[in-house]
């Protein structure tokens, strides 16, 4: 599997027929897989993305823990060389983001996700359909040793395999 983060602080316009139009700060990713996914050597998958309130700041972050696990994140559009996620916090480059006000956007399983989509459900292996995906909504602050903080908002996600 190859994740990369090709525009990680980039301004988006999305237009949704003729009258709809959606702009805000985003990011665009890629990824790669070379195999089925219930094949990739991945126990748990953590991700997300942060914006500052000011729309000025962010980080986008991927965890992945298995057989061959690596945690890529990008602070400011810029790759740190050292990177722990987990359910609470990223820490990358010396600085922190800690999330806080956690609401829940969905928790569910893929055969919850599948339900409706019956004509797929035999292409996927049984034990994939009890996958866990839980994503969430926070305020999180980013905190480094020689700026002020940041607030904004962040969305992130977990992901456990069976």
């Amino acid at each position: 599997m190859s994740w990369r983060c090709e525009a990680p602080a980039a301004k988006m316009l999305v237009h949704l027929g003729r009258e709809v139009a959606i702009e805000g700060a985003g990011y665009a990713e890629r990824l790669e897989l070379r195999l089925p996914p219930w094949r990739l050597p991945i126990d748990e998958l953590r991700w997300g993305r942060w914006i500052s309130d000011e729309g000025c700041r962010s980080v986008v972050w991927i965890d992945w823990r298995g057989a061959e696990p690596q945690t890529l994140v990008y602070t400011d559009a810029v790759r740190a060389r050292e990177a722990a996620a987990g359910d609470n916090d990223v820490a990358a480059g010396g600085r922190r983001l800690t999330f806080a006000d956690r609401r829940v956007l969905h928790e569910r399983t893929l055969g919850d996700l599948l339900g409706s989509l019956a004509p797929l459900l035999p292409a996927l292996p049984r034990r994939w359909l009890a996958l866990e995906d839980r994503k969430w909504l926070s305020r999180a602050v980013l905190d480094g040793p020689s700026e002020r903080p940041a607030e904004g908002w962040a969305i992130h996600e977990r992901i456990v395999f069976p």
